[in-house]
């Protein structure tokens, strides 16, 4: 039997607190057809109806708001924050490229109808990738990427479903240019988070891409690096853990602009440690963790500036799969007890490799920050970045056997067209900037 439409206001009300069975016995043996009837409603009366004292108070909680205009939050702005409706936002302008941009930062509900989904881009432990076309209320329609929740048979598994929202909670609070962008939800079955689309893929299929397509230029593999750790100093600015850094979760927006991708294992950094520990076994990317992670489960920045450091030794081996050929179990042994690293790929610079290594300190606190190691890929890239053959082949022996790149003859001028850095910039590089050879992370700007 369908409700009433006088008394719809009672089912809403019960189904928010999770009452609705008692919508019947209310309606028809308490004969409560509109909120004032609660007056003279006992509670001996919802006694008799098998309502127990805790839902009698939840169900004097709810008609207390809801006689005061407030309506209760459903699960989904519990736990997601508060969205906005999609109706509330306008495009900011009618170029094609423009997206809506909700006020104060907030994402958007998405009309299930709004958004066609098209071939499958990709998968993960709980949601299936596919392109897809967002149609905007004015009309206007947007290439995205939709990730929809993976529903089994019996439903959506409460771990699985938990990890999706969690996912969707993170990305709705990121805006940074070097991050992927969550444009809103889909509320339908399944459930669906709608993202920008990197139309180029993801880093790892283009390293793996088999001839004829070139390999990719050291200059521009070291822009990617700082730009993913631009990304990073974010991350952790805010408090998170991404605990998934790897060539395969970054996008290629452009061919000079990644993005990093799947916060599906992102978590917060709590207490005075700053760590994040895992509460149980669940599956976490084990040739790129740090020793830690593996022993005990703990992450922090510092762990992900060793998968940083991973992510760097896949971008110069032509995207290999670290630790290849290594059992799982057998990978902190190799870390720990025989103090094994990951050998220099052919096309990685010593220094690069010594910077690489330093990421791979045994001791957390021996790791650089990423606001160091941005700081110290701006230098590498300026100094390789369209810089001559001849200008790059001259070699320095440092203190302790170590090669380090030397770039000679280079003149202010010459240097501004190499660099988005202002001509003082590049003349302080060239006076001041005698860099320590010993230190093998970074490249010798010689006097010109």
């Amino acid at each position: 039997m369908l409700p009433e439409a006088s008394s719809l206001w009672l089912l809403r009300l019960l189904r928010d607190i999770q009452l609705a069975q008692f919508y019947r016995p209310i309606l028809e043996e308490l004969n409560v057809t509109r909120p004032e009837h609660f007056e003279f409603v006992r509670p001996e009366d919802l006694d008799s109806i098998g309502m127990g004292r805790p839902a009698q108070r939840r169900l004097a909680e709810a008609l207390k708001r809801h006689r005061s205009g407030h309506k209760p939050k459903n699960w989904v702005y519990k736990i997601l924050g508060g969205f906005v409706p999609e109706q509330e936002t306008t495009p900011s302008s009618d170029s094609p490229q423009s997206l809506p941009e909700p006020e104060g930062g907030l994402k958007c509900l998405i009309p299930d109808g709004a958004v066609c989904r098209g071939e499958l881009l990709g998968s993960g432990c709980f949601g299936v990738v596919h392109r897809g076309l967002w149609t905007l209320p004015s009309g206007q329609s947007v290439s995205v990427a939709v990730k929809s929740l993976r529903v089994a048979p019996e439903g959506a598994v409460g771990t699985e479903l938990g990890d999706f929202l969690r996912e969707v909670s993170v990305m709705m609070n990121l805006e940074h240019p070097h991050l992927l962008r969550l444009h809103g939800l889909v509320l339908g079955q399944p459930l669906q988070m709608v993202m920008e689309l990197a139309p180029l893929g993801s880093l790892h299929a283009r390293l793996t891409a088999p001839a004829p397509t070139p390999p990719l230029p050291v200059a521009l593999l070291c822009l990617f690096l700082r730009q993913l750790a631009g990304a990073m100093v974010y991350l952790g600015a805010r408090g998170l853990v991404h605990r998934d850094l790897a060539t395969r979760n970054l996008l290629l927006a452009s061919p000079r602009m990644i993005k990093v991708a799947d916060f599906g294992l992102v978590r917060p950094l709590g207490g005075a440690r700053g760590r994040y520990v895992m509460g149980g076994p669940r599956p976490i990317p084990y040739a790129w963790c740090a020793p830690e992670s593996l022993r005990q489960g703990a992450f922090s920045s510092a762990s992900d500036v060793w998968m940083f450091g991973v992510t760097l030794w896949e971008m110069f081996s032509g995207g290999e799969e670290p630790w290849s050929g290594v059992p799982p179990y057998l990978i902190l042994q190799r870390l720990e007890k025989d103090q094994a690293r990951l050998p220099r790929p052919p096309l990685c610079s010593r220094a690069l490799y010594a910077l690489a290594l330093r990421c791979w300190a045994p001791h957390p606190a021996d790791r650089p920050s990423f606001s160091y190691l941005e700081e110290l890929l701006q230098e590498v890239e300026l100094s390789v970045h369209g810089v001559t053959h001849q200008e790059c082949q001259v070699a320095l022996r440092a203190t302790g056997g170590d090669v380090v790149s030397a770039i000679q003859h280079l003149k202010v001028d010459q240097l501004f067209h190499l660099s988005s850095r202002s001509r003082a910039d590049c003349r302080r590089i060239l006076e001041h900037y005698q860099w320590d050879l010993s230190a093998a992370s970074r490249y010798v700007l010689a006097q010109p």
